[in-house]
């Protein structure tokens, strides 16, 4: 008999629910999270996570250790700079805390947001108000898109605080005049300020993935008459017009999306999945090629879900070309947020 969505669902929260979350990268229980969050499955597990994030903040208000641990790779991803230690990852935490203030009401919860948005106006930036990806290098990565501008937009809201709504929008700006290809709408991954360059240049999936997820997640707090909105509509139509047309024949993306000669990789792909439903919801995509591209993807990766719950061919961290495939925090949260649109 084959399994429910509901029914994958569930094993893949009651596995990851029980891995040592100490051990975890912000940024993936971030994603872990806002799965759990999406789905509804394991709330007093979920709770217990995030509250462990607000008592793990650093004092300059990062939250779950603010990425000071070093990060041991065993994998050789030459693309990275020096010791790596992030300044955006840990706000994306501050999705799933701003949702336990929405749902309590507790102020315990937007304080600590409070101290993360906080740290993220302190940061040195670069000269265009970017916030860097690394601290000690003025650096623009693709994925302090998600890591931060829900959080900004969804706390301007809640704390009615128009500036951080603002903050949001920014980073979008200065994002696609640096890393987004006027080409193709595709987003690359690591610029460098001075020297003006990149680190990272491929379109990887993962990388695109933040882009997009960041950009439905925004526009779902921003205020429609916020002159943001149209920037960011316009920025997710260009960019999901070409992935649609990337998509493997399988149903999923390449780990490189131009570049058929790397994996079909799942991360990327729940992604895109996630992204086509929810820009659908939203209304700001009309084209039923992508609720047909989002099923495909889909069911696809339902079935890289093995009996144990792990979700299978996951470009681990770092992630990008060449990266090796695997089981990962990341790729089990992603797995829930996509599965939650077609609940």
């Amino acid at each position: 008999m084959t399994a429910t969505l509901s029914d994958i669902v569930s094993r893949v929260a009651e596995n990851t629910v029980d891995w040592d979350m100490e051990m975890g990268i912000d940024w993936e229980k971030a994603c872990l999270i806002d799965g759990l969050l999406a789905t509804g499955e394991q709330p007093e597990r979920t709770q217990e996570i995030v509250d462990r994030c607000i008592a793990t903040q650093t004092s300059d208000g990062q939250f779950s250790y603010g990425s000071l641990d070093p990060l041991h790779l065993d994998w050789a991803a030459e693309w990275t700079i020096g010791e790596y230690q992030s300044v955006p990852d840990p706000a994306a935490i501050g999705h799933g805390v701003l949702e336990y203030y929405d749902r309590t009401g507790e102020e315990y919860y937007l304080d600590a947001a409070r101290k993360q948005i906080e740290y993220l106006r302190d940061v040195e930036r670069s000269n265009e108000g970017g916030i860097p990806q690394q601290r000690g290098e003025i650096s623009l990565a693709v994925d302090g898109l998600w890591m931060v501008c829900p959080f900004l937009a969804r706390y301007g809201v809640l704390a009615d605080d128009p500036v951080a709504v603002d903050d949001a929008i920014q980073q979008f700006e200065v994002q696609r005049k640096h890393l987004q290809d006027p080409h193709t709408g595709l987003f690359r991954h690591t610029w460098m300020e001075q020297p003006n360059s990149y680190v990272q240049s491929c379109f990887w999936s993962r990388g695109i993935g933040w882009a997009t997820c960041a950009l439905v997640d925004t526009i779902e707090h921003v205020p429609d008459d916020h002159e943001g909105h149209a920037l960011m509509e316009e920025i997710l139509r260009e960019t999901c017009s070409t992935m649609v047309g990337l998509q493997d024949d399988t149903g999923f993306w390449h780990n490189i999306v131009d570049d058929p000669e790397e994996p079909l990789e799942t991360s990327g792909t729940l992604m895109a999945a996630y992204t086509f439903k929810r820009g659908l919801e939203l209304g700001v995509l009309e084209d039923e090629k992508y609720e047909k591209s989002a099923e495909r993807a889909m069911e696809v990766c339902k079935g890289v879900v093995d009996d144990d719950g792990d979700v299978r061919r996951v470009a681990v961290v770092p992630g990008g070309p060449e990266a090796p495939i695997g089981v990962t925090l990341h790729g089990q949260g992603l797995f829930l947020m996509a599965a939650s649109c077609f609940q």
